[in-house]
Order: C-alpha cells, then structure tokens, then sequence
C-alpha cells in the first residue's frame, strides 16, 4: 500500500517537473541521441601506417598540451543556461516570498 502511494508521488513529481522544464528535456534528449548516433555511427577507426606511428611517437615525447573540443562548448552552454535559469527562478521565488 505505501509503495503504491510512493510511486504515485514519484510519478506525480516527474511529471510536475516535466512540464517546468520541458525545453531542458527536449535539449538533454536531442543531445543522447547525438552522441549515440556519432557513437554507433562514428567512423571506423584507419589501420595505423608507418606516418601515424611516427607522429604518435612525437607525440609521446612532446608534453602534453590543452585542446579545444566543440563538445566541451555544447556542455558549457546547455549547463551554464540550465544554472541560469534556475537561479532567475530562485531568485523570483525568493522576492515572492519577501512580498
């Protein structure tokens, strides 16, 4: 019996907050399935060749430096307005309980 009034609050929950924060779930979604197609998709990996091996071993002796990935932009930027429109919301309920 209790499970039953649980699970009916976990699901009136989820949906509460689906319907909040319906564009977050549209862009968390379209994002799993890019990075599932580039993953089953990708290209296949090329046979190494003796011009690969060198470079790989320049490499090795090189330090390694930073690199820039386009991902690394997606993330920053769905993360960085998923905070911010959290705290806008915060923030609108915190003048709303001062009032």
């Amino acid at each position: 019996m209790k499970n039953q009034e649980k699970r009916k609050e976990r699901i009136e929950k989820v949906k509460k907050f689906t319907a909040k924060n319906r564009l977050f779930i549209l862009l968390a979604v379209v994002c799993c399935f890019y990075l599932l197609g580039t993953t089953i998709f990708g290209k296949d990996p090329e046979p190494p060749t003796q011009e690969t091996v060198q470079t790989e071993t320049v490499q090795q002796q090189e330090p390694e430096q930073w690199r820039f990935y386009w991902i690394d932009v997606w993330v920053l930027a769905v993360g960085g307005g998923f905070c911010t429109v959290m705290m806008i919301r915060e923030k609108r309920k915190a003048k709303e309980d001062i009032k």
